[in-house]
């Protein structure tokens, strides 16, 4: 006689909302994350920006790179292209590329040995422990 080991009907009308739920949850926190490098980003970019336009970066504020687009799509900010650019990608780079390198180091070193090993000299007790004196 063959036992079939399903499970109960409860758990299997769970079983859908628990995947649903988790794909929310998993859906939630990417668009949070997303969020929040696009805000750094743009944060970081108006930081550069100011930077480079030698006035004083903390009053940059989220919005000033996206001000300074709009100067510059305007004509009001004629030589600022290539400003605007840089500071566009330095910021995408700062703020994606820093905290991606920082997990994927971290990430990288667990659960690895030493390339090289861990030599050491023997001390006297483990040569006298492998007979060798």
């Amino acid at each position: 006689m063959e036992t079939n080991r399903r499970s109960s009907p409860r758990s299997d009308a769970l079983n859908p909302v628990a995947h649903h739920l988790r794909t929310g949850l998993v859906t939630a926190v990417v668009l949070a994350t997303v969020t929040g490098d696009v805000l750094a980003s743009l944060w970081l970019a108006s930081f550069f920006l100011y930077g480079s336009l030698r006035l004083n970066p903390f009053h940059a504020g989220l919005w000033g790179w996206f001000d300074a687009l709009l100067a510059w799509h305007d004509s009001l900010m004629p030589r600022g292209g290539r400003r605007l650019a840089g500071a566009a990608l330095l910021g995408v780079l700062v703020a994606v590329g820093c905290p991606a390198m920082g997990l994927y180091s971290i990430w990288e070193r667990t659960g690895r040995r030493r390339l090289y090993g861990s030599a050491r000299f023997a001390s006297e007790a483990e040569i006298r422990a492998a007979g060798l004196l």
